[in-house]
């Protein structure tokens, strides 16, 4: 068992199926923007290519995290 401590916040609005033109949208408009944007549901090469994209985009610090790699969120 793992304790874990966290807040969760619900996006209004915000689809877990949108498409790429649409995650790119609102990459632009939200307030505050994020400091760093995991990609991680579809093909590998899917996940890189829209996380490249993220951070050429927005100067944000983007990661495709591979099947089974930990990452720790703060």
């Amino acid at each position: 068992m793992c304790n874990v401590r966290m807040d969760i916040h619900t996006i209004e609005g915000f689809s877990g199926h949108a498409s790429r033109k649409e995650i790119m949208a609102y990459l632009m408009r939200v307030d505050p923007k994020p400091k760093r944007v995991l990609t991680n549901h579809g093909e590998s090469s899917r996940c890189l290519d829209l996380a490249s994209a993220i951070h050429k985009q927005n100067r944000i610090e983007t990661g495709a995290p591979r099947n089974l790699e930990c990452v720790r969120v703060k």
